[in-house]
């Protein structure tokens, strides 16, 4: 079971893909998180990427392609990866199609001006990565990571100017994927403006359907 999660910033694509690594054992594949593990480590190939990061450019297609495929290869993707945040382009649409069998692309529709309210609160542990919201995904003691109780912090990334820039990027670079997505029959779209619960139960039936 491999299936992309695609939508704008703050759709709940994280969240969603938590859920279904729960319920169906897949591995997912936020490649923001991937990247942003690779720059922590210090390697050559992270140093590399924060350097694109840091201007504001998007990591190179040949970069992000490298990494999907090596992480496809642990133990932990047997049952299949929900890809999230890739693809982006074009070229990684290609190379995807052409190394693994996508059963499913779902959209998670969010209007700009609530995905710019939710990811305005977001917040997010440095340690563990796990995300949190100020709106209706609190922690249990206020500020503090439920898991290892680091203190949270707001990304850069997760502020006003940066994520209309995000924003505009997705909707130049990504959505104009769906046509792609269309052709082969495989894009189901849901309106994630309502409750965690219910998108997620719709997902859950979609994949049903797939895979009887």
């Amino acid at each position: 079971m491999n299936i992309i999660l695609f939508g704008p910033q703050g759709s709940g694509k994280g969240t969603q893909a938590d859920l279904l690594v729960e319920k169906y054992k897949l591995y997912h594949l936020s490649m923001g998180d991937e990247l942003r593990k690779e720059i922590k480590k210090g390697t050559p190939l992270g140093k590399k990427i924060s350097k694109i990061v840091n201007r504001g450019d998007l990591v190179p297609s040949k970069i992000t392609n490298n990494i999907s495929l090596k992480i496809s290869k642990r133990k932990e993707c047997k049952n299949g990866i929900i890809f999230d945040g890739y693809p982006r382009s074009m070229e990684q649409w290609i190379f995807l199609k052409n190394n693994f069998k996508i059963g499913a692309t779902i959209e998670i529709i969010l209007s700009e001006k609530e995905s710019v309210r939710r990811i305005a609160s977001r917040r997010v542990c440095p340690k563990c990565g796990h995300n949190y919201n100020t709106i209706w995904l609190k922690p249990k003691i206020s500020r503090y990571c439920d898991i290892d109780h680091a203190k949270l912090i707001h990304r850069e990334d997760d502020k006003p100017l940066e994520i209309k820039r995000r924003l505009k990027i997705y909707h130049t670079q990504t959505e104009p994927l769906k046509k792609e997505y269309k052709k082969q029959k495989i894009l189901y779209t849901i309106n994630g403006a309502r409750p965690i619960k219910l998108v997620n139960n719709e997902i859950v039936k979609i994949l049903k359907n797939i895979y009887k």
